[in-house]
């Protein structure tokens, strides 16, 4: 006999879900987003959570299965609502309270970074506005030497840089490798790889975005940024300067990134 994977009970032989515990698992997203769209700003966000917590303990699922449940209904109603309607911006710390009070498990979360996301909307919501917002470190607790004038906006702690190297041709010279080059366009005939300088931290300056690991810092100034374009969790840059390979800047928090890249820049 089967076990239904939501609250671990019998499903019958060959089958592993209830099909009331699925349907209750699928309306939990639009359930829960109803319960903080109804709250936020308007009830306290510990009597929110409460409500959240009492919702989900109401359907017997198995401990993990109801932080699981929990964590998809929070990633449904932030990219949903919060991220999207602008009537619920101004709730954002009712909001974070409410993923304070609730407590949930980070590893359960499909995006390993939500919860640090999801604190930064602030911080993303006053660049939007074209406004810098308040930084969250201390240029003590880093190697840089800032220069004159240039202040410390803000620290992603999960950091790294990956670039493009040419791979080393380790064949011997012969006539035959000589005519296969000479007919190869020049974009190819040499290949690239990924190379990574491993985690540091990124951290956001008035003037450089720069990369510090074991003491050692690599930067890039803004004036000498050509392009910059989002990926998967941070940004590509190119340099204006001559021959410069791309790098990808990975952090966190992708967007807000992005976003103090173009501030800065403006």
């Amino acid at each position: 006999m089967g076990a239904c994977i939501l609250c671990g009970k019998s499903a019958g032989l060959f089958y592993s879900l209830h099909k009331n515990c699925f349907k209750q698992y699928n309306n939990s997203d639009q359930i829960i987003a109803h319960h903080l769209i109804e709250g936020l700003g308007k009830v306290e966000p510990a009597q929110i959570a409460n409500k959240i917590s009492t919702e989900i303990a109401r359907y017997e699922f198995s401990p993990e299965a109801q932080q699981r449940t929990l964590n998809r209904s929070l990633e449904y109603f932030s990219k949903r609502h919060i991220e999207k309607n602008k009537k619920l911006a101004s709730e954002i710390p009712s909001w974070l309270a409410v993923l304070a009070a609730l407590a949930p498990n980070e590893d359960l979360f499909v995006n390993k970074h939500f919860i640090v996301q999801q604190q930064n909307l602030l911080a993303l919501q006053s660049l939007q506005d074209r406004q810098l917002p308040d930084g969250n470190c201390n240029p003590a607790n880093f190697c840089i030497t800032l220069k004159d004038n240039e202040q410390l906006w803000w620290c992603f702690n999960q950091g790294s840089i990956e670039h493009l190297k040419p791979i080393s041709n380790k064949r011997q010279w012969s006539v035959v490798v000589q005519l296969a080059e000479s007919l190869l366009s020049k974009k190819n005939r040499q290949s690239l790889e990924r190379e990574s300088l491993g985690e540091g931290k990124l951290l956001i300056t008035s003037q450089r975005l720069c990369f510090e690991k074991d003491g050692d810092v690599v930067f890039t100034e803004y004036k000498d940024i050509y392009s910059c374009t989002p990926v998967t969790n941070g940004i590509r840059l190119q340099s204006k300067q001559l021959n410069a390979i791309p790098r990808t800047y990975v952090c966190e928090d992708g967007r807000l990134l992005y976003s103090f890249i173009r501030y800065a820049q403006s």
